[in-house]
């Protein structure tokens, strides 16, 4: 019996029914199914609409399929607000922004819907050969059939799979980057999973250091960069415990400290309360398709397990992650082998909530200011060392 990534046991069941009736309806289309010509592929859909390490961790798959099919033309349906972050990404020929997506968690229920049919009007002008979903969602696979694209290749996971023309097998038990990867063993290509630094052009990283310029002086200490913020309540680590960590590294002077984050983030803690004198706060004003930029130029990240993490890793960085249980944390770290992971087990891991219900909040409260303090200050050990 085929394993649905719903913890809702109706939902389980609605999937299966779906697939049920589905299966039944498109067997002869199925059965009568040419195989797949390769030669024929000009043009290619990869989709991953939903968040900021999600889509991250998905660029090693792209990158093995620029390599498979080097002529395609290869387009990206990704968030409005990842969009930028891709601009000057080389295998990918056109990046297509979607403001309102059924993974945003602003946008209201007829926005999306809406915006699925903009998305099905605008998809089907483009007549692509092949489409890819990474994630497994049953919208983005009726989204790849209703636009008529030829070739559909996906995880059915929650339901649907009939609509694929290839229903890869899923493994649940590996990491994220590999997931993405799996999607292709199917054309039998070289799995080739490093993730490498975003690219960026030579105009974007000065127009962006002439707005710093007077911002971010110069320093012989190494760059740390701090982001308090996650996806949600139950990711972050605590604001009392950012600015006890904050105070110990700036009274030790081991660094320059640069707080990132959005302008939300920046107006729910306006006044971090702290006496100190080598943090400069970058809220708000460092975009995130500046990150990769800005990181290029820091030595260290900071943070709880977000997207900015994700992109740290990309662009090398040590990384030292504060994890919630949230996620089961084995297949979600930042792929990077700078890894330092502060993660405390309890039972109720991985719960996938947004808000803990647990009194004390266990999984993060049990991480501690000195912990990761010492974690940092091990890092800078091992950057010094010849």
């Amino acid at each position: 019996m085929k394993k649905y990534l719903f913890k809702s046991a109706w939902k389980r069941a609605s999937a299966a029914c779906l697939d049920a009736v589905g299966d039944l309806l498109f067997y002869p289309v199925r059965s009568s199914r040419k195989p797949m010509d390769l030669g024929t592929i000009k043009r290619i859909l990869a989709i991953r609409l939903d968040h900021i390490g999600d889509v991250v961790m998905t660029r090693p798959a792209i990158r093995a399929l620029h390599k498979k099919f080097p002529h395609a033309a290869i387009d990206l349906l990704v968030s409005e607000d990842l969009a930028p972050l891709f601009a000057s990404a080389k295998e990918i020929a056109r990046v297509i922004p979607v403001p309102n997506g059924w993974f945003s968690r602003k946008a209201p229920l007829g926005n999306k819907i809406r915006e699925f049919f903009r998305l099905w009007a605008l998809l089907k002008k483009e007549r692509y050969d092949l489409g890819l979903d990474f994630r497994g969602d049953f919208r983005n696979i009726l989204l790849m059939f209703l636009a008529g694209i030829r070739y559909r290749l996906g995880y059915g996971l929650t339901g649907g799979g009939f609509l694929l023309t290839e229903d890869i097998p899923f493994d649940a038990t590996a990491h994220q980057i590999l997931i993405g990867l799996n999607l292709l063993r199917f054309f039998h290509v070289a799995q080739d999973n490093k993730l490498l630094p975003f690219e960026y052009s030579q105009e974007q990283a000065q127009a962006f250091w002439q707005v710093l310029a007077t911002e971010l002086p110069t320093t012989v200490l190494p760059r740390v960069m701090v982001h308090m913020g996650a996806g949600s309540v139950a990711k972050q680590w605590g604001n009392d415990n950012f600015r006890a960590l904050l105070q110990k590294i700036s009274e030790a002077n081991l660094a320059q400290i640069l707080l990132i984050g959005s302008q939300e983030e920046r107006d729910a803690l306006p006044d971090l309360k702290l006496h100190v004198q080598n943090i400069i706060d970058l809220r708000g004003k460092a975009r995130l398709q500046d990150l990769p930029v800005l990181m290029d130029a820091c030595d260290v990240f900071i943070g709880n397990d977000s997207g900015p993490a994700h992109i740290a890793a990309a662009q090398g960085l040590e990384v030292v992650l504060i994890a919630s249980g949230t996620n089961d944390i084995r297949f979600w770290h930042p792929w990077t082998e700078r890894l330092r992971l502060l993660h405390y087990d309890v039972p109720c891991s991985p719960c996938e909530l947004k808000v803990c219900p647990v009194a004390g909040h266990l999984c993060l409260e049990n991480i501690t200011v000195e912990q990761v303090f010492d974690a940092f200050r091990s890092v800078l050990d091992h950057l010094q060392k010849p």
